[in-house]
């Protein structure tokens, strides 16, 4: 399986960041504009894990 590799990038006016879904994951998990997650984060075993879950599908 190939890796996904995206990059933190900063937004002029916010201190947020964005990350890029790549377009493999975006098309195999049907993603869209407008789509809406619930996102958590927590350390495990020394790494990072950002999880995003879908609560609304936007058809």
């Amino acid at each position: 399986m190939k890796n996904n590799i995206v990059k933190a990038r900063g937004r002029h006016g916010t201190s947020s960041l964005d990350l890029t879904l790549p377009t493999k994951i975006k098309n195999q998990e049907n993603i869209s504009e407008g789509d809406l997650f619930k996102v958590e984060s927590k350390i495990k075993e020394d790494k990072l894990q950002i999880i995003y879950t879908r609560i609304y599908k936007n058809e």
